[in-house]
């Protein structure tokens, strides 16, 4: 029988990373502030509260960063 040199142990499991928090756009304060003004016309013309999709028309800006405006006006 050969010697096939010291016996490695198995390693041990390494515990899972903690999954990152999700992305959460930094929103430019003149941009919220303009939204904020945006939000106050549409509400005082309609009614209602303003949504996401009518404020991503009014400012042209992409969908997730219309909706996080909308989350931080609530």
């Amino acid at each position: 029988m050969a010697d096939d040199g010291p016996e490695i142990a198995p390693a041990e499991p390494v515990p899972a990373l903690p999954e990152a928090p999700a992305s959460v756009p930094v929103l430019p304060p003149a941009l919220v502030d303009h939204a904020r003004k945006v939000a106050t016309e549409h509400r005082t013309r309609t009614g209602t509260d303003i949504d996401t999709a009518t404020l991503r028309a009014r400012l042209g800006i992409p969908e997730d960063l219309a909706g996080a405006i909308v989350a931080q006006l609530a």
